[in-house]
């Protein structure tokens, strides 16, 4: 078990190194909370010092998403709501780099392209122009399950219309082939979603220990 018999080391090899930033994308159902957690609990059992951030973190998000829920989907004023509150996300995760070793972030602006570019039609060029700041995390997961699934393990607003739902996950799909995000099957026991998660945040830290002793 690498993750057991490496925790002492890897963790004091890691102050020395950068936080790693690591985000997770997919539709709704596709697991996010579940693996984020297991993920929580395993580091933190290890000693490495990691937070999870999502878009509610911000103090002013429930009031920004009272308003935001409601408006029609399609509505432009909602989509600079959750912008906002994706922005406010970004600065609490900069805020926190120099206190976290790792930061998992639920859902980045990968999600506001994807529901907002593709799924609403909104302006690629405005998206960009209101997040061109918002750097993209060292590593993003795209959790994969087919639209059924996601239906069958969480009813969501964001997902009721069909075409609007196969909208964004065409959009998730192009996004991780620019982007080159990681996909993994979430169809697959959370456990296992986990473990690939896992082994994939292990590898780019262990180069990034290397990477740094070489300096």
């Amino acid at each position: 078990d690498i993750w057991g018999k490496r925790a002492n080391r890897w963790s004091r090899d890691m102050a020395r190194t950068k936080s790693l930033v690591v985000g997770f994308e997919g539709l709704p159902g596709c697991g996010k909370t579940t693996v984020i957690g297991l993920l929580l609990d395993t580091l933190r059992a290890m000693g490495i010092a990691v937070v999870s951030v999502d878009i509610d973190t911000s103090i002013h998000a429930p009031a920004l998403r009272a308003v935001a829920d409601t408006l029609p989907l399609d509505n432009l004023v909602r989509s600079m709501l959750f912008w906002a509150m994706r922005i406010q996300q970004y600065e609490i995760i900069q805020d926190m780099r120099e206190r976290m070793q790792i930061i998992l972030m639920d859902r980045t602006r990968g999600t506001t392209l994807a529901y907002d570019g593709y799924g609403n039609g909104v302006s690629r060029e405005l998206l960009d122009m209101i997040g061109h700041n918002l750097s993209a995390p060292d590593i993003t997961f795209l959790l994969c399950v087919p639209m059924k699934v996601a239906y069958a393990r969480k009813k969501s607003r964001t997902m009721e219309d069909i075409a609007f739902a196969r909208r964004v996950e065409q959009g998730y799909s192009e996004l991780a082939d620019i982007h080159g995000w990681i996909r993994v099957d979430a169809t697959q026991t959370p456990e296992k979603v986990a473990d690939a998660c896992f082994a994939a945040i292990h590898s780019a830290l262990t180069c990034a220990i290397k990477q740094q002793g070489a300096e």
